[in-house]
């Protein structure tokens, strides 16, 4: 049976790694009994899958896994287990089953949408937004770290919007940055650019609101 399932990550595990997600589900799995489905070979390991990597320091409410278990189970008690067996933090929040030939979510990402809120008072927000405008009109070269070494990169294609607000005295930026396994939009380091930009010193907290597929918000649709 496949699985494809929904979850959170909150601020008290916010800078928990990927790597170790993918370790604390396994774990999760093992501790709620179910049947988990393994690789063969001389390292076999569980059929699981994450749609995407999140950044260390983000926190979502829509990541997204994938797995393969040997029997069938409702897709309830998976979400009332693994949730139960996960360190506060984490939360299982849906789970689907899967009966035909659904591609890998890796393969069916994106974009993804994030809210970020920034810690700074009007006139410097001010300051973000006239940066941002002149930030988008050129190109955004970052180093980022590849298989061949560090690498000079420019991912202004990767931002597909951006909008500032302010409500109730708190500042928001709203990014949708592209989503795909050929390159994704890094917040951070997107950030930095900016407040470089505009001459501040970094101070926000982001969260990943939607994973958006080919067909929308649930790989299902």
């Amino acid at each position: 049976m496949r699985l494809i399932a929904k979850f959170a990550k909150l601020n008290e595990v916010r800078f928990v790694s990927h790597l170790d997600i993918q370790r604390l589900f396994q774990r999760a799995m093992r501790r709620a009994g179910l049947p988990l489905a393994y690789s063969q070979g001389f390292n076999p390991h569980p059929l699981l899958s994450f749609a995407t990597a999140l950044s260390t320091g983000i926190t979502s409410s829509s990541e997204w896994l994938d797995v393969e278990l040997t029997e069938d189970i409702p897709a309830h008690r998976f979400v009332e287990d693994v949730s139960a067996a996960l360190p506060k933090g984490f939360s299982v929040l849906s789970a689907y089953p899967v009966r035909d030939k659904l591609p890998s979510l890796n393969a069916l990402v994106r974009l993804a949408r994030y809210t970020i809120v920034v810690d700074c008072g009007s006139e410097d927000f001010d300051r973000l937004e006239r940066a941002c405008d002149k930030l988008l009109s050129g190109l955004i070269m970052v180093i980022k770290k590849t298989k061949g070494g560090p690498k000079e990169t420019d991912i202004r294609p990767q931002v597909v919007s951006i909008g500032f607000s302010s409500v109730e005295g708190l500042n928001y930026i709203t990014l949708e940055g592209e989503l795909s396994p050929a390159g994704s939009l890094n917040v951070d380091a997107f950030m930095t650019e900016l407040y470089k930009k505009a001459g501040l010193e970094a101070d926000y907290v982001a969260n990943r609101d939607a994973i958006l597929f080919v067909n929308g918000e649930n790989p299902l649709d």
